[in-house]
């Protein structure tokens, strides 16, 4: 049975549940305007005048296995139709971004929402999801179903809209909500995603919007994890950067002012995506070690503003915080970050990539999970540390030979044929190889050693970096039998303790790679 899941970084994908019926585990495509049309399916912003709101209430979803969650800090957006007799709820269930809209019959202080709707449609399986009343009766597997009637959304005082009639014992798995079930082959069946005591509040937001005449340069963005491109214009003491956020708010601006040698931009909105109200903010960040020497990163939140140095010679401007693209505007939840970020204005020419590096090679085949992973850092710089454009910017793998290793087709299912270079930003959806250079995951195994190397499109030229190798059969240069204290890694290849929760990579004392998972 197909389930949707909000994630910031992934924002939609579909994951496994427990109960019995379809299955759960295959993705899903986004609605194109000609099926929603077919199934009556809302997938276009209808007009009339938009309103963000905050939620608060309870919850339930089942991304792996049934959960009992709550609303706090997820953002609906509700449209109000010209004549005022209509509103239409986007991603009225909390959980379930499905990027559709229902709609509801504006009544004096109420709003009347059909159930029967349809929110989604897998057009290859040929069944849906609608709006439902769901009646759990203290198990997950008991409860009745009611697709007919509506549910009812009070107005009342500020414009909140509260959710009638809904209420939740989480304690003992008694609910009585708005939900969504499936339909056709599995007509009835519970999707286990119910919003019950729902209240959601109105936001006011405005997205910074720069002077109509205002002239833009080309800039790179570099922080420590990352690199791209972006605009900046200046206007008199202020300044504009589009482009900050390449995943989920590309279009939007950010403003801040010049005051001396210091640019501050203040906490503000940055654009809104499925389920969440984004912002660009800034925190304090420190290495912190704990009592058994592992060092892991430390955000601050103060104020949510970011200060950078200007240098007025050069038009950068650089900052020793953290830049975020944030979920929430009172305090660090879930985004892009961006360490010590460094703006500089950015021409293309011709470079020679400095030379990239393999951080770890796990070695899975010992667990009979039939791959291997390995791991590089590819530096988004030339070897004079000047930035270069990622997306002119690729590598190749290598193995004990000096010929190019490739992807094969028949190994990545996403692969149309063999790839022996590899593009920066290529990823197939996540499941084998990873953007940026991240993981790449082999299906082949027995090598002495594994090399990368990075190749740059730019200017019109072709250069191409020195092959860097990695040992398979010594740590860091040292033979197996020299001992060496196991250190542990998360997949950012960042040390961190033995009870970090999450995957770890550890290098053991005998040399070995290890996989830990501690949940």
């Amino acid at each position: 049975m197909k389930h949707l899941s909000l994630l910031l970084t992934t924002l939609l994908c579909a994951t496994m549940a427990t109960a019995q019926g379809p299955d759960r585990a295959k993705a899903f495509t986004r609605l194109a305007p000609a099926q929603a049309d077919a199934h009556g399916i809302i997938s276009e912003r209808p007009d009339g005048t938009s309103r963000y709101y905050t939620r608060t209430g309870g919850s339930t979803y089942a991304p792996l296995y049934f959960q009992k969650v709550t609303q706090d800090g997820i953002m609906s957006e509700v449209v109000f139709s010209a004549d005022g007799t209509k509103a239409y709820f986007k991603n009225i269930i909390s959980h379930a971004a499905t990027d559709t809209w229902v709609e509801g019959n504006v009544d004096g202080n109420t709003i009347s929402v059909p159930l029967g709707q349809m929110v989604y449609w897998w057009d290859s399986d040929n069944y849906g999801m609608r709006l439902a009343r769901v009646d759990v009766k203290g198990s997950i597997e008991n409860y009745t179903v009611t697709s007919t009637g509506s549910v009812t959304f009070e107005i009342g005082d500020n414009g909140v809209l509260s959710l009638l009639g809904t209420s939740g014992e989480p304690d003992v798995n008694i609910f009585n909500g708005l939900g969504l079930v499936y339909t056709n082959e599995y007509e009835g069946k519970w999707s286990y995603y119910l919003d019950y005591a729902t209240v959601m509040t109105p936001k006011e937001v405005e997205a910074v919007v720069p002077p109509a005449d205002l002239e833009v340069e080309t800039y790179s963005l570099l922080s420590e994890s990352d690199g791209h491109i972006v605009n900046v214009g200046f206007d008199g003491a202020d300044v504009y950067i589009q482009g900050i956020s390449r995943n989920n708010v590309p279009e939007a601006w950010m403003k801040g002012t010049i005051t001396g040698n210091k640019i501050v931009f203040p906490l503000q909105f940055a654009g809104a995506i499925q389920s969440y109200l984004l912002y660009f903010c800034g925190t304090d960040a420190r290495i912190e070690t704990d009592e058994d020497g592992y060092q892991t990163w430390k955000y601050y939140w103060s104020d949510g503003s970011i200060t950078f140095d200007f240098d007025q010679r050069t038009r950068s401007f650089s900052s020793t915080q953290t830049l975020w693209v944030n979920n929430s505007d009172t305090g660090l939840g879930r985004g892009e970050a961006f360490r010590s970020p460094l703006f500089r204005p950015y021409k293309e020419v011709a470079a020679t990539p400095a030379t990239p590096s393999v951080v770890a090679f796990i070695d899975t085949y010992f667990e009979r999970a039939g791959f291997n992973i390995v791991m590089f850092n590819v530096p988004l710089s030339d070897v004079d540390g000047n930035f270069i454009d990622p997306d002119l910017l690729s590598y190749q793998i290598y193995v004990d030979d000096d010929e190019p290793y490739p992807l094969y087709a028949d190994e990545y299912p996403t692969l149309n044929e063999d790839m022996e270079e590899i593009p920066f930003r290529f990823n197939d959806g996540n499941r084998y190889i990873l953007e940026g250079a991240y993981a790449i995951y082999l299906f082949q195994s027995g090598f002495d050693r594994i090399g990368v190397q990075s190749i740059y499109r730019g200017g019109g030229e072709e250069r191409r970096s020195d092959i860097s190798y990695y040992s398979l059969t010594a740590v860091n240069g040292l033979p197996a039998d020299v001992p060496a204290t196991a250190m542990r890694f998360d997949l950012s290849g960042r040390r961190v303790s033995a009870r970090h929760k999450g995957v770890t990579i550890s290098r053991m004392s005998d040399g070995s790679i290890r996989k830990h998972i501690l949940h």
